[in-house]
């Protein structure tokens, strides 16, 4: 079904071209008698988003779908730019995230198979990454990771967003947006060392191949080590891109992209009993692997093909569509601890063997989108209103197979397999079969407008509807016993939800770069799986947020301070049944309530600063066991500072330093609130340091300077492998080690 919509998707692009050569034509053409165009005035729309020094934007387009400034955007809105990723030596999208304002980074610790974060108390990797301005969400294993090489900006919406795109988490959205193709020739070149081994090369290069059309080709190729010896990864990536600018009121960019990445399995679980407690014969460290090198593979092929364009149609009429397809092929086969036990069974401290699961995977994720909407400018007296109204589609069609086998008993300190028939006494190893095949469609109606009345006052609201349908089935066969015989049971995943998300927002604008503003907005994400005790499939998620800040930005500077206080509810949470067994109940209700501070500052001595603090207070409201309890991962206070100087005098002309420090509280592990699962609060510094010369630049960074590593999550160990041995005991996953990066760089 995918392939027939992309059938279409290559039909529209031809159409697409069709129209925007029409109107370069009807401009070169006597024959044909037009009407003068009115054009929309763009040029400071253009002007907010284009790539900026330093360290804050001017505006965005992804929390209102309109060019903003930042100041008088009535939403939280962080943006990074090139300027940060390349300071910080940021590697992944969680590192970039890690210094902004209602983040969590890295929630279940250190792993190098996908970006993992929060927003304002919800976990947001799944969800809500996009791809300039279109979803790429993650519904089984496949994950799309982004590369920080190819980026222009990341936007960060914080707060919900589904009256602008659809199904989200309440706590926002992260937009990668792309380099494109630019008419100027230009070029880089990046070689990269890593402190773990290996290195990469990244190469950009844009230009015009003639008055009209424009080229990008980004490549990245990537072969590092980890902090395990047991595990390199490694990174091939091309992206091409090109734009037809026929005219002042035209413009096309065809993009593709084709990724592939080899990621061991990076993700070390090692026992709660030499981690967060303390073992009897001795502490794991954070290097401690626990997979099996022998089966340690994950490689994910990552492919799309796209494009953007505006079409201007006169009479203050603008069009804008883009349109992605996008493959994604995930392979895994690898091995990990379900529990660890202490094999002597005297002191259940003295843990020193794992119970290993053998992981197979074999997922096709393929996604779709479709958006395409007209943008016209009102004037009504002194208040010019810019509107869009668009249709946009997206489908995802999943397949997946998973295979878990519980093999047998791993000695951590010999490595030796004791099989699961030896252990058990089992005819063979255990197993359970997942197998899900699903289609998840998104139609949704959209309306936004954006209001600057005078010089003070913007107001900006939005109204959406939007249909899902959602198709297939998952499959669960299970062979406890061993014997090759598994027992099958399923469950159909159809459903179907529609939903109304509307917002409002308003702020006013003091003449001395003061702003105070306000938002409310009613969200939704998409229905958990599951059914109810009466088999009826499950509602969708519902949020209702309210927020208000205030932000200052000193006339005629670049700095930009920002507090913000927000409330969301959000309904409908999915939890186990109470009565009915296999059953789901959707009694559940969680409120996030916080506080955010964040400052961005360049001094004119050469000093530039970013700070941010966020308070978060999380708490499940509705539950049948853990109401009360606060939200697992999610720390109540969290802080960042960064500092960078670049010095003035001519003797040490083009050098700058910078020095940087991340605090993430104490947290939970589980909602349960687990004592012994409380995990300790962090403190990490970081610092870099770069010396330009000429063409040349070269940089060292360093993320965790003094290697200062916690736990950051732990669990009780899969309940179904933990009861198989009497005393086994839970996992942990530590935070990121010391990570440092050399640099040498050649612009053109």
């Amino acid at each position: 079904m995918l392939y027939r919509k992309y059938l279409l998707s290559v039909g529209h692009v031809a159409l697409t071209v069709s129209l925007v050569a029409n109107a370069a034509h009807a401009q070169t053409t006597d024959e044909i008698i037009v009407l003068d165009p009115i054009i929309v005035e763009g040029a400071d729309d253009d002007a907010l988003l284009e790539s900026f020094d330093g360290y804050t934007a001017e505006g965005s387009s992804t929390a209102t779908r309109i060019p903003t400034d930042l100041r008088t955007t009535p939403r939280s809105v962080t943006v990074i730019g090139q300027q940060q990723l390349e300071d910080q030596g940021v590697r992944t999208l969680d590192q970039a995230l890690s210094y902004g304002a209602g983040v969590t980074a890295q929630t279940f610790g250190l792993d190098g198979r996908y970006d993992v974060f929060a927003l304002r108390g919800f976990q947001s990797n799944t969800s809500s990454i996009y791809r300039d301005g279109l979803p790429l969400r993650s519904y089984q294993f496949a994950a799309w990771r982004v590369e920080p090489f190819m980026l222009d900006r990341i936007d960060v919406v914080r707060g919900p967003t589904a009256d602008l795109y659809g199904s989200n988490e309440p706590g926002g959205v992260v937009n990668a947006v792309t380099k494109r193709p630019e008419f100027e020739d230009s070029g880089e070149v990046a070689a990269r060392a890593f402190d773990q081994g290996g290195g990469e090369i990244g190469l950009d290069f844009t230009g015009p191949l003639s008055n009209d059309v424009a080229y990008r080709a980004i490549g990245v190729f990537n072969q590092s080590g980890t902090v395990f010896d047991e595990v390199d990864q490694g990174r091939i990536l091309f992206a091409p891109s090109v734009t037809w600018r026929p005219s002042d009121q035209a413009k096309l960019t065809v993009f593709g992209q084709y990724q592939k990445d080899e990621v061991p399995d990076s993700y070390a679980l090692v026992p709660a009993f030499g981690s967060i407690f303390d073992n009897p014969l001795g502490q794991f460290d954070n290097d401690f692997y626990t997979g099996d090198e022998d089966f340690n593979t994950i490689e994910t092929e990552q492919s799309y093909l796209g494009y953007e364009l505006e079409q201007s149609l006169g009479s203050n009429l603008k069009w804008l569509s883009r349109a992605r397809i996008a493959k994604n092929d995930w392979t895994n086969d690898t091995s990990f601890p379900g529990a660890f036990v202490s094999q002597g069974g005297v002191d259940p401290a003295a843990v020193d063997g794992a119970l290993q699961i053998r992981f197979e995977v074999e997922e096709e994720a393929d996604q779709l989108s479709f958006d395409n909407a007209l943008q016209t400018e009102l004037t009504f007296g002194d208040a010019a209103v810019t509107v869009i109204g668009g249709i946009d589609y997206y489908q995802a069609d999943i397949t997946s197979d998973q295979l878990s086998t519980l093999i047998g008993l791993r000695d951590l300190d010999t490595g030796a397999l004791i099989p699961v028939t030896v252990l058990l006494g089992t005819p063979g190893e255990p197993a359970t079969l997942i197998e899900v095949d699903q289609e998840i469609r998104q139609t949704g109606m959209y309306a936004t407008a954006l209001a600057e009345i005078g010089s003070n006052v913007v107001l900006n609201g939005g109204v959406r509807y939007d249909f899902i349908d959602i198709s297939g089935t998952n499959i669960l066969s299970s062979d406890a016993l061993g014997t090759g015989v598994f027992t099958p049971s399923e469950t159909s995943l159809d459903n179907e939800q529609e939903f109304t998300s509307a917002s409002i927002g308003s702020s006013y604008n003091f003449q001395n770069g003061a702003t105070i503003y306000g938002n409310a907005a009613r969200s939704f994400n998409l229905p958990p799986s599951g059914a109810d005790e009466d088999g009826n499939t499950l509602d969708v998620e519902e949020s209702l947020a309210f927020e208000i800040g205030a932000r200052f930005q000193p006339v005629g500077t670049g700095s930009l301070f920002s507090v913000a206080a927000f409330d969301i509810n959000k309904q409908n949470v999915a939890q186990a049944s109470t009565s009915t067994l296999g059953a789901t109940e959707q009694i559940g209700e969680v409120e996030s309530q916080g506080v955010e501070l964040s400052a961005s500052h360049a001094f004119t001595n050469g000093i530039s600063v970013l700070g941010s603090y966020t308070y978060t207070d999380t708490t499940i409201t509705q539950d049948a066991a853990n109401e009360g309890n606060m939200l697992a991962l999610i720390p109540e206070h969290a802080a960042t500072a960064w500092v960078n100087y670049a010095f003035q005098d001519d003797t040490f002309e083009g050098l700058r330093i910078g020095a940087g420090a991340r605090f993430v509280g104490e947290r939970f592990s589980d909602n349960e609130n687990t004592a012994d699962f409380e995990v300790p609060d962090l403190v990490v510094f970081d610092a870099s340091a770069s010396y330009q010369f000429g063409d040349w630049n070269a940089s060292l960074a360093i993320q965790n300077i003094a290697d200062e590593v916690e736990v950051t999550y732990c669990d009780a160990g899969l309940a179904q492998v933990a009861a198989t041995v009497p005393g086994a005991t839970g996992r942990c996953a530590y935070s990121a080690g010391r990570s440092a990066t050399l640099s040498l760089t050649r612009t053109f």
